[in-house]
């Protein structure tokens, strides 16, 4: 371990370069010009090696194996002599390099820095990001300062997107391949007296993420709003879940920690076609316990099986929750008008809406599905080209758990 923290990308190398590495058994001293000193793992240091030998696992084209790297392991010497490389020599003559850079980092043992995302509520309004549909379509950069805005807030706008279907498809292709499901890969909401699922009805939604009963629920949504009935009511309901469980950590953590660690059951069945039903925790957490995904919709709530002496606590961090999500206070309310596109993570956020007037306008909103990763994937990707150092940050996975 570092004595104290290093910096990241150009300015670690520079400010720390290493001066020298020694083998110490099954340990690798390692001296940085800055008087600092530093422990890596031999085994680990042999195991990182992306020769043409060993193969990389950036392509996936690896051949070298955790077993092949035994634990008697040694380095015979090692050679910093040439700026921006190390060259290790193994006790079976195989040849290493090595960038001092991704040396250093790893040698401060705490690995990739992980992503804060910024929590909102009904302070949403000011902070939402906006992008036009032409410079998202055309333009990587805009491309890119949306995924920003998905990844810091969960959520963006994308304004004047014409009403056809294929620029719904066209716009959501930019952030990844558009996941199809049991209602297609782009789906039209129209509210109609004949509903089959309550997004057609004109009630009032809770907000919800939707799908929780898929074992992978989708990643990021589209809403494309084609007919609105502005004015009749219909107002989104975008709630922050990942604000939400903190406030609950905070005021109730004995029903927070119910949610993170007791298996809640999600169902939804049009008798004959399909029957999905999952078990997942309401909140997940990751290592360090950050909140990195939220599943819940009250309205696909299974009956739950807890034993007799839980189950009233279940339903109590189930209501405690619900109640959270309808206060206003906790609420980005906006009436969406035609053209307008809310992408939102729904893994993060939960969106909904108040009721309107069936026989005054027609609510028509066309939805499609991305996965996460694939979103995850283009913000990587383009990072590396506007924004270098923020390409390796880890990301929050999601409800998956």
């Amino acid at each position: 371990m570092l004595d104290t923290p290093i910096q990241s990308g150009q300015e670690r190398q520079d400010a720390a370069p290493i001066r020298a590495m020694r083998a110490e058994g099954a340990r690798i001293a390692v001296e940085l010009a800055d008087g600092r000193s530093a422990k890596l793992s031999t085994r680990w240091l042999r195991l990182a090696c992306e020769c043409g030998e060993c193969g990389d696992t950036a392509s996936g084209k690896r051949w070298l194996t955790p077993a092949d790297v035994d634990k008697a392991i040694h380095a015979e010497s090692f050679d910093v002599s040439v700026p921006g490389q190390v060259t290790a020599i193994w006790q079976d003559g195989h040849v290493s390099h090595y960038d001092p850079t991704v040396l250093v980092g790893h040698a401060g043992g705490s690995g990739p820095a992980r992503f804060r995302p910024q929590l909102w509520n009904n302070n949403l309004t000011e902070r939402l990001s906006r992008f036009a549909f032409g410079a998202v379509v055309a333009e990587d950069e805009a491309l890119f300062q949306s995924l920003r805005a998905l990844r810091d807030h969960g959520i963006a706008m994308l304004t004047g997107v014409p009403a056809g279907t294929e620029a719904t498809a066209q716009v959501a292709g930019r952030y990844g391949p558009i996941r199809e499901t049991s209602y297609g890969k782009v789906f039209d909401l129209i509210s109609r007296p004949d509903a089959r699922v309550a997004g057609e009805t004109a009630r009032a939604q809770i907000p919800h993420t939707d799908e929780p009963f898929r074992y992978s629920p989708p990643g990021f949504i589209f809403f494309h709003a084609i007919r609105t009935g502005a004015g009749s009511g219909g107002t989104s309901l975008m709630v922050d879940g990942f604000h939400v469980a903190e406030r609950m950590r905070t005021r109730t953590s004995d029903l927070f920690e119910l949610l993170t660690r007791h298996g809640v059951t999600f169902h939804r069945e049009h008798e004959g076609e399909v029957f999905f039903s999952a078990e997942a925790h309401v909140i997940s957490l990751d290592a360090a316990g950050a909140v990195t995904g939220i599943r819940y919709n009250d309205r696909c709530l299974a009956p739950q099986w807890a034993p007799l002496d839980r189950i009233d606590g279940l339903i109590e961090a189930l209501a405690e929750l619900t109640r959270l999500i309808c206060d206003p206070q906790n609420q980005f309310q906006h009436q969406l008008q035609p053209g307008e596109v809310l992408v939102f993570d729904n893994q993060r956020v939960l969106h909904g809406r108040s009721a309107f007037d069936p026989t005054l306008a027609v609510r028509h909103l066309r939805s499609c599905n991305i996965d996460r990763d694939g979103v995850h994937s283009a913000f990587r990707t383009l990072a590396r080209r506007f924004a270098p150092e923020e390409a390796e940050a880890v990301l929050y996975q999601g409800a998956i758990f």
